[in-house]
């Protein structure tokens, strides 16, 4: 009987021997390859190092799963993208641009440009108490950095369907549980995984409220092989694991440990089930360091390439034949069938659909799709701006934009100082439709050695908002050095108010034209000093009153406040001056100097414009060009008075720059400046400036014509500054130094933080 067994057992060898050999190598089953990318901010960018290697290893992964960057590198590698297109984004990508919310100056409408880069801090006010916002970044140019890469792929578009199926991890913040995104919007779901608390603010999508699936699942092991994955490579550049007190001494440090320890500790397990594990050593590169993106890629690449042996074996082992993955087709334009506005509260969808110019029936670029986002964004009444489409069965799509409404309420902080106008804060109120709709109320208080205030509320009308009824109030109180000369000779104070009321009419985005009525005082404060100075050891003050209709057209097409690289500015005015009053203080036997200060005025026409022009010629360069002239037909009027000097971010009341001057330096009633300049950005947010400028003044307008007609250059003022100016979050600083050919005496100009 044992013999029989013995056979038996022999036979079956033997046959089973037979069959393997007849099969051959090519009938060895073939495992499913699964790729898992962790989070880790910008560390995340080491990914794409890593499938440059995959690639030469001849390994395609049959299933992705990612998290916060692993989810958007993983979804847009699993929709088609080369590991050396991922790698070419990544070189051009302006990581500062897209990690931010701001959009350039021309995508704004006028009457909010000089608010939208003004403040360092803003506090929304909800029911009357201050909130803080739910994150620093609401990801507005990153989520349409999305939507250009993925356009036009619909929202119920299953990511089991794209060339290499992919999923990735969000928490809801709402119910708490971990949520896996196989099927919906991809540009919203990477940008919900990848939503970092109190970095980025929550990405809502349905009724979930998403943070950055790194907090529950950073490491997505026991996904990927529930897809289907028999052999899985995982790339981690997930969260430290060995840390000290000294590694949480900052509150930031703390938050980020405590919202990440349930994804750290999940990770642990997930990691003890992968199959061939990439590490790349990140030492030295944090979570925010976008800037090194290219260094982080490259270590990327060097993990992979101590791992390149391994992967080759596997790929010859199995006999994988790499097949590249071809991307999706999709069309240049798309048919609109229909437009949607979702999620207003405060706002009417038509002044929506009326900003986005799109118009149902028509076909649409991704580009046009995008001009459309930033004119609704541009109105400075969302905090942030997106889009879905829905793809119908006849391949025309449903466009509906979503919308993130601001905060009614707004209080706004911005310190500064300048070394001609001292410390200050500007301490700013902006109401957006809080008590009648359609309104925006802007009240603004200097706090400062210099104060001032503006207070302005726009009325607007008409389905897109263009018509404004706009009613103001503008004062400052400035103290000057009075200037004879280029010599100090004593001290004054310049108060100017003008209040009013008008009506605007925008012409598009970077267009106004506008008209008001006014009342303005002006009054000129000697102190002790100066009196003597001028012999009028009495006056106390002297003022001057009138009425003014005023006229307007102001163009702006630059692309930022403060360090505008491209776009022109032109801004021409013209006065109406009536029913002047000046006064004085009317001691006992005191009678003012007429010829100096005089009493009977008249009505009075002036004309002001400036323009500026900014072009980029090569990268890093800016080159600008400009001129001022002003004019009025009244001599000896303070209402119609310029202060020339300095250099200054600020806007007040005729004060002019002008490079080679102190600050107001000099005062004219008419005058004519030619100024030219070069911004070269030696590094990141680090420029250097060069300034020059020429001008004239006269007591009158034709005495300008007579100058230029009759005079040699050489007499001109002419005068140059240069220097560093920075861009910096707290706002924009300056230090420069500034000569002229006249005086031999060295101005220096200092300013840290935004004016007022």
């Amino acid at each position: 009987m044992k013999k029989i067994y013995i056979i038996i057992i022999i036979v079956l060898i033997l046959s089973n021997s037979v069959r393997i050999n007849a099969q051959g190598k090519d009938s060895i089953q073939t495992p499913k390859i699964g790729l898992v990318l962790s989070g880790g901010g910008a560390k995340g960018l080491a990914h794409i190092g890593v499938l440059k290697v995959l690639e030469e290893a001849g390994i395609r992964p049959d299933y992705i799963t990612g998290t916060s960057m692993g989810s958007i590198i993983g979804g847009l590698y699993a929709l088609g993208y080369s590991a050396d297109e991922l790698s070419e984004m990544n070189a051009n990508a302006d990581w500062e641009k897209l990690l931010s919310d701001r959009i350039s100056l021309n995508k704004i409408v006028m009457e909010e440009k000089y608010e939208s880069k003004r403040y360092l801090f803003k506090f929304p006010i909800r029911n009357y108490q201050f909130k803080l916002p739910s994150g620093l970044i609401e990801g507005q140019q990153l989520e349409s950095f999305f939507g250009d890469m993925v356009w036009p792929l619909p929202e119920q578009e299953s990511f089991d369907d794209f060339p290499i199926p992919f999923h990735c991890m969000a928490v809801d913040m709402i119910s708490g549980e971990t949520i896996e995104f196989d099927s919906g919007n991809l540009a919203e779901t990477i940008r919900a995984s990848m939503s970092i608390p109190s970095i980025f603010a929550p990405k809502d999508i349905d009724t979930l409220l998403l943070v950055d699936g790194g907090v529950t699942k950073n490491f997505p092991v026991e996904e990927v092989r529930k897809m289907g994955a028999d052999y899985v490579i995982g790339v981690y550049v997930g969260f430290n694991e060995e840390v000290t007190a000294e590694d949480l001494f900052s509150l930031t440090d703390l938050l980020s440990r405590a919202t990440s320890l349930s994804g750290i500790n999940d990770a642990k397990i997930q990691l003890q089930d992968v199959d061939l594990l990439i590490v790349p050593d990140l030492e030295g590169f944090g979570a925010s360091d976008f800037l090194k993106a290219k260094k982080i890629e490259l270590k990327g690449e060097e993990a992979a390439r101590l791992k390149e042996a391994e992967l080759k074996s596997l790929a010859e082992k199995f006999a994988i034949e790499y097949k590249p993955v071809s991307k999706i087709e999709l069309p240049e334009k798309i048919l609109i069938n229909k437009i949607e506005v979702e999620n207003t509260r405060f706002m009417q969808k038509d002044f929506v659909l009326g900003q986005s110019g799109l118009v149902k029936g028509n076909y649409i670029s991704n580009e046009e799709l995008n001009e459309a986002i930033d004119k609704i964004y541009g109105t400075q009444y969302f905090e942030k701006v997106t889009y879905r489409l829905i793809k119908n069965p006849d391949n025309s799509y449903d466009v509906i934009f979503k919308l993130k409404e601001k905060t009614r309420a707004f209080l706004n902080l911005a310190p500064s100082f300048d070394n001609m106008l001292g410390v200050g804060v500007a301490t700013n109120l902006t109401l957006r439709n809080f008590v009648i709709p359609s309104t925006h109320l802007i009240a603004t208080l200097n706090i400062a050695e210099n104060p001032g205030a503006r207070f302005e509320i726009n009325k607007y009308f008409g389905a897109n908002q263009r018509l404004i009824i706009n009613t103001f109030f503008n004062w400052n109180l400035t103290e000057l050095p009075f200037y004879v000369n280029s010599f100090d000779m004593g001290q004054y104070d310049r108060t100017t108010t003008d209040v009013g009321f008008g009506i605007k009419y925008s012409i598009g985005l970077n267009r106004q034209i506008g008209t008001s009525l006014s009342y303005e005082y002006n009054r000129f404060k000697p102190y002790e000093n100066l009196k003597s100075f001028i012999s009028e050891e009495k006056l106390e003050y002297y003022q001057v009153s009138a009425y003014a209709y005023n006229a307007y057209y102001k163009v702006n097409t630059t692309d930022d406040l403060y360090f505008p690289k491209k776009g022109l500015k032109l801004d021409i005015q013209y006065k109406y001056g009536f029913n002047q009053i000046a006064e004085y203080n009317n001691g006992i036997d005191y009678t003012i100097d007429e010829s100096i200060f005089p009493v009977n005025l008249k009505d009075f026409n002036s004309l002001y414009l400036n323009l500026d022009f900014y072009i980029n010629p090569i990268k890093q360069v800016v080159v600008n060009m400009g001129t001022t002239m002003g004019t009025t037909s009244s001599e000896k009027n303070l209402s119609g008075l310029y202060m020339l000097g300095g250099s200054h971010f600020d806007s007040r009341y005729n004060f002019i720059p002008f490079a080679g001057l102190s600050y107001g330096e000099i005062m004219a009633q008419n005058v004519a400046i030619i100024r030219s300049g070069v911004d070269i950005e030696v590094f990141s947010k680090i420029h250097f400036v060069v300034n020059a400028n020429i001008g004239i003044d006269s007591d009158t307008a034709d005495g300008i014509y007579e100058y230029v007609k009759e005079s040699s250059f050489k007499s001109y003022m002419k005068g140059v500054s240069a220097g560093l100016k920075l861009d910096l979050l707290i706002g924009p600083v300056q230090l420069m130094l500034a000569d002229n050919d006249f005086d031999n005496t060295l101005r220096w100009y200092f300013s840290l933080g935004f004016p007022f």
